[in-house]
């Protein structure tokens, strides 16, 4: 295992802690992905973690992870992998690598990455043994609502549910009996994640889940560059603003 390279980072958002990070390879386990290529993962490990945070990132969703990397390249990747210093929640954070890029919603649909999805949860459940939430941002919001749609096993594989940034067309389509956290920024000004959309899958998911529901609102920060890659959609100078909210729904939600 390496020390994770984020000190400067870590250190610039007041944080510290002993943590270790590595990339492993998670085998596909449905019968119809066998001999096909491995996904990739990176997991940082926290002391005394208290649950694991299985992240699936927006487009393209894939970042050549190879082993003995040290980082992945992603703004909002690089601020999750802050979680595990965080102080009033432990948790493990796997960061899953496609091994080619998702491009639309058919790609974040489809049976291969569903079941990539399941194979990652259920290795880190079984290698780290505390509960999985899973985490999707922007286009990873699709990837993330849809695991949990197509079924009931699925919904039971995890402990909850984070939507970061989500697209517009994020749905639910059966109870999912989970907490679930809408996180957005109320100035993202990407096209296909405005923050009037996650109003409205918000509603619906709360209409529908039997769980606790919540809406997180990040209001600090700068816009600048691409509007979908960095400024509001990315929380960019509001992580800690994010950070907190996650943590929070976290500890309300968890076993301690």
């Amino acid at each position: 295992m390496k020390r994770s390279n984020l000190l400067l980072f870590l250190l610039a958002l007041g944080l510290s802690g002993s943590v270790t990070s590595e990339v492993l390879p998670v085998e596909p386990t449905s019968r119809s992905l066998i001999g096909a290529r491995p996904t990739m993962t990176f997991l940082t490990e926290a002391t005394n973690a208290e649950v694991t945070l299985v992240v699936v990132m927006g487009y393209p969703g894939h970042f050549g992870l190879r082993t003995g990397d040290s980082e992945v390249r992603n703004q909002t990747a690089r601020m999750l992998l802050a979680i595990p210093y965080r102080q009033r929640v432990k948790a493990n954070v796997v960061i899953l690598d496609s091994p080619s890029p998702l491009q639309g919603i058919p790609a974040r649909s489809s049976a291969d990455h569903l079941e990539r999805i399941h194979s990652v949860v259920n290795f880190y459940s079984n290698k780290l043994n505390k509960p999985v939430w899973i985490f999707g941002h922007s286009d990873g919001s699709i990837s993330v609502s849809e695991y949990l749609n197509r079924s009931i096993e699925n919904r039971n594989s995890v402990a909850g549910i984070i939507l970061s940034a989500g697209r517009s067309e994020t749905r639910i389509t059966d109870d999912w009996a989970l907490p679930a956290l809408v996180l957005h920024h109320d100035r993202d000004g990407c096209e296909v994640t405005p923050y009037e959309g996650a109003q409205r899958y918000y509603s619906a998911i709360k209409t529908r889940n039997s769980s606790l529901t919540e809406l997180a609102t990040v209001q600090g920060g700068v816009s600048s560059g691409s509007p979908c890659s960095t400024g509001f959609h990315m929380y960019e100078r509001a992580n800690g603003e994010a950070l907190t909210h996650i943590e929070n729904f976290l500890y309300k939600n968890i076993k301690h």
